[in-house]
């Protein structure tokens, strides 16, 4: 057998990107300013709408839109600045938190923006990411969000480890007929598997 020599390459766990960690701050003031009317935007949603948007735009066009890390957290991926970056847009007078009960001891905690976002780091495709991962979660509450961002590339980490932004290219989705097809050539003619 010879191997088929595979490049090394370093996950990306974060994209410098102009503007830095302000780009997030700019996105949950953007976000929390379109869900204001959202019957359910709490803090997991929030997360799972900038996760969704940065994770699509890196697996469409090679880039995200934030490009901060991500790890794996009990109810799904997570902004590894997101807790803070809200407590100093809190004391910054940024946002406000909004805490809202929906009964059986669920506590929405809602991001109420208070500055307007500043738009001007981000391209009309990042926007269109953005507006499409809020479509995508709009009726959904923080735990099915949470739920549905539990897919195989979350499940292929350990709670606090980082997730790259290639895991985008995991589908939870199942193989059609003939990727099923290529796969198995493929994983027989490196004699990976023998029937």
């Amino acid at each position: 057998m010879n191997p088929m020599p595979f490049a090394r390459h370093q996950p990306t766990v974060m994209v410098r990107l102009p503007g830095g960690q302000s780009r997030l701050r700019q996105m949950i003031l953007y976000v929390s300013t379109k869900c204001e009317s959202a019957r359910y935007f709490g803090a997991i949603k929030l997360n799972k709408i900038i996760w969704k948007a940065d994770f699509d735009s890196f697996l469409e066009t090679g880039l995200p839109i934030t490009g901060r890390e991500y790890r794996k957290q009990k109810f799904g991926p997570a902004l590894r600045e997101m807790v803070p970056v809200r407590r100093e847009m809190l004391q910054d007078g940024a946002i406000r938190i909004e805490q809202r009960e929906f009964g059986e001891g669920i506590i929405e905690e809602r991001t109420i923006p208070l500055d307007r976002p500043d738009m001007s780091l981000f391209t009309s495709r990042d926007v269109f990411y953005v507006d499409r991962s809020i479509s995508h979660y709009w009726e959904m509450t923080g735990m099915e969000s949470s739920d549905q961002s539990h897919g195989v590339a979350w499940l292929t980490r350990a709670i606090g480890d980082p997730i790259p932004y290639e895991a985008s290219i995991l589908s939870d989705s199942r193989p059609s007929d003939s990727q099923f097809a290529r796969l198995t050539r493929l994983i027989r003619g490196r004699e990976l598997m023998t029937q």
